[in-house]
C-alpha cells in the first residue's frame, strides 16, 4: 500500500508541475518562445531550437530556410529586428496563411514589400535600383 501511495504522490507532483508550466507558457510576456522587447533581444543558439509558430513567419540568415533564425507570430510588429538580424535576412518561411511586410529601414520606413508566402531566396526578390531584398530587412509586420 505504501508503494502505490508513493507512486500516486509522484504522479500528482509530476502532473501538477507540467500543468503549471504549460499554464505559465500561455500567460504573459517572457513565457512565449517568440516574445521580444523585454530588453533581452540578444540572439543565442537556443533560438534555433524553438518551435515554429503555427501562424506567423520565421526569418533565416541563409537562403533555403537555413542558418540562424528568429520567428514572429501573426499580429506582431517589430520596429527593429532582434539580435544581429537587421540587414542579415536571406529567406522567410511563412506559416498558417500569414503575410509578411518587410521594410528596408527600422521603424517601418525606407521602402517596403509584402510577401504572401515563403521566400526561399531573397536574392530573387527585387527591391529597387538593381538591389534585392537579401540582407536588407530591418523591420517587419506579420499579418
Amino acid at each position: 500500500m505504501q508503494r502505490s501511495a508513493l507512486i500516486a504522490l509522484l504522479f500528482s507532483a509530476l502532473f501538477f508541475s507540467v500543468s503549471t508550466s504549460n499554464a505559465q507558457n500561455r500567460r504573459g510576456p517572457g513565457r512565449d518562445p517568440w516574445t521580444y522587447g523585454n530588453g533581452n533581444n540578444k540572439w543565442d543558439p537556443s533560438w534555433n531550437q524553438r518551435p515554429m509558430p503555427s501562424t506567423g513567419a520565421c526569418f533565416f540568415t541563409d537562403a533555403g530556410f537555413r542558418g540562424n533564425r528568429f520567428c514572429v507570430r501573426r499580429g506582431d510588429r517589430l520596429d527593429r529586428l532582434p539580435g544581429n538580424f537587421g540587414d542579415n535576412i536571406s529567406s522567410i518561411q511563412v506559416f498558417g496563411r500569414s503575410r509578411v511586410v518587410v521594410f528596408n529601414d527600422r521603424n517601418f520606413t525606407g521602402g517596403s514589400q509584402q510577401f504572401n508566402g515563403s521566400v526561399q531566396d531573397l536574392r530573387n526578390r527585387r527591391f529597387r535600383d538593381g538591389h534585392t531584398w537579401n540582407n536588407r530587412i530591418s523591420s517587419v509586420i506579420v499579418q
